[in-house]
């Protein structure tokens, strides 16, 4: 008995992240389907709904990320209409544009750029 109190002691010690309890009201419907995710996985309910909790709140992170970096780039292409608009841009030849991809398809190192 005294060797199982070590491993829980060392268990508790090698677990830095602080935690605390979270007290909630869980519809019987959902629990089941968290019962039923924790058991698919070997996991206890409490592990599971942390795993499910994690993941969610990391892909919203990153779908609000990627609707940033959509709005950047939208803003960037807007703008680089907008000067080629009023004249201040000026517009690749068609011809470059597919030597450019063709060059790529083949693998060929890209031909300098004419000034």
């Amino acid at each position: 008995m005294g060797e199982r109190g070590n491993a829980k002691t060392r268990t508790r010690k090698a677990a830095t992240i602080p935690t605390s309890p979270l007290n909630f009201r869980m519809p019987q419907p959902l629990r089941l389907r968290l019962r039923r995710f924790a058991e698919q996985r070997n996991l206890a309910e409490a592990e599971a709904l942390r795993m499910v909790v994690s993941e969610y709140l990391d892909e919203a992170e990153t779908e609000r990320e990627l609707a940033h970096a959509e709005r950047w780039q939208f803003e960037q292409a807007y703008a680089t209409w907008d000067r080629f608009r009023q004249g201040k841009g000026a517009a690749a030849p068609r011809e470059q544009i597919q030597r450019i991809f063709a060059d790529a398809l083949a693998g060929r190192e890209p031909m300098a750029r004419p000034r």
